[in-house]
């Protein structure tokens, strides 16, 4: 089959990694409905929620090097085969354990197209710009979470069958995703130079001699934002209806969905930064929407709600866009997709920890208390990120204004 050039095949990539964001997003707008109608608790939906990232983490850690032995193409693939069958298990759930299931092939596809989606944004860059797949990578996030919320939130209030229409369409999405990855080359040629002789074999987490101080932050700065975004998508409905005070899921999505489009924004933005700085800008952010969403839960305020939102989204842009440019910048060709890997394991083991801790909190302490719990938690992480983020400028500085030895 005739294949496509690198600018094609770069957003060719970025449109999988669009497609798989949805996919694991597309259930948290649903939850309220699958609460409504099968009587669910917060302690079972955001448990829901916390399996994928934690079937991710495993395939991370288990296959994260896959792409290295059988092509970036086919780990694409592969991958978006998972997220189909999760489409269509959700599509006809009839109980929540079809939504504990649904959720692990969701996982299962997102951490084979995540890892090598984002090396494969590096190996297709079409421009001399290092910063794009970092951002890029981001603004497709960023995309999903919206398309997933804005979309789905719409079907289910106007189309039939509001607890799988959304899933069905979402599958067809899904198929035609696998349909265009066919088009792209079975291997880069960054990636043919540095092919290992096969020998498949579990990776395990690992850093690269020397890199564990970028590793540190890069890991802190997705998984800073990713736990911050986490928070929202497994109690973002329910916070948003107790503080609008309304059940409509159109309203609801909306209001969520302002939040991730704004991402898309940042992560363009960050794309003309130094990572370091974006990382510093997404930090400051997250720690000031931390101290909204906790005023916002506490006094019921629609405009510090929306505030706390916005600036969340703008933070998750410069964050996660800042992480992943300063990993993929400082890593090579045959290692690049293990150390994507690695600081994605890191990232998804905070989301996953907070979006089940948030929902354990509320129904053990109450949900205002809970909200502050994890803001406060969320806000030292991000202060922690920050002053990591100052160091290594001040480092890098330092380094520069070395003078050479003769």
């Amino acid at each position: 089959m005739r294949t496509v050039s690198s600018k094609a095949s770069f957003w060719i990539v970025a449109w999988v990694l669009t497609i798989s964001l949805w996919s694991s997003t597309a259930p948290s707008i649903e939850f309220p409905v699958y609460a409504l109608q099968w009587h669910l608790s917060k302690s079972v939906t955001t448990g829901i929620f916390s399996v994928y990232p934690i079937v991710l983490i495993l395939v991370l850690f288990l296959l994260g090097n896959l792409s290295n032995y059988i092509g970036r193409r086919n780990t694409l693939i592969t991958g978006l085969l998972f997220l189909l069958v999760g489409a269509l298990v959700f599509a006809t759930a009839q109980n929540v354990i079809w939504l504990f299931a649904g959720r692990v092939f969701q996982g299962l596809g997102v951490g084979l197209t995540a890892g090598s989606g984002a090396a494969a944004l590096v190996e297709f860059n079409p421009t001399s710009n290092k910063k794009l797949p970092g951002s890029i990578n981001t603004i497709t996030q960023a995309v999903g979470l919206f398309l997933a919320t804005i979309v789905g939130a719409a079907l289910i209030k106007y189309a039939p069958a509001p607890l799988h229409f959304s899933y069905w369409v979402l599958a067809v999405l899904v198929l035609a995703s696998i349909i265009l990855c066919l088009f792209l080359p079975k291997q880069s040629k960054t990636q043919s130079a540095a092919r290992p002789v096969f020998k498949l074999q579990l990776q395990g987490v690992k850093v690269p001699k020397g890199q564990w101080g970028v590793y540190l932050l890069a890991a802190l700065a997705i998984g800073t934002g990713f736990a911050n975004g986490a928070l929202l998508l497994s109690l973002g409905a329910q916070i948003a209806r107790d503080v609008i005070g309304t059940q409509d899921i159109l309203v609801i999505g909306t209001v969520l969905s302002v939040s991730y489009l704004l991402a898309s924004v940042s992560a363009t933005i960050a794309g003309r930064l130094k990572p370091v700085v974006s990382i510093r800008i997404g930090m400051a952010s997250i720690v000031v929407a931390a101290v909204l969403l906790f005023t916002a839960a506490e006094v019921h305020s629609f405009l510090l709600f929306m505030s706390s939102s916005v600036l969340g989204g703008l933070a998750y842009g410069f964050s996660a866009s800042g992480g992943i440019g300063i990993a993929a910048i400082n890593s090579q060709a045959h290692n690049r997709v293990q150390f994507l890997s690695a600081v994605l394991v890191a990232a998804y083991l905070f989301q996953g920890t907070s979006a089940y801790g948030g929902g354990v909190a509320s129904s053990t302490l109450g949900f205002s208390t809970a909200i502050g719990v994890m803001s406060v938690i969320i806000a030292v992480l991000a202060l922690t990120t920050f002053t990591l983020a100052i160091k290594k400028s001040k480092n890098a500085e330092a380094i520069a204004a070395e003078p050479a030895t003769p």
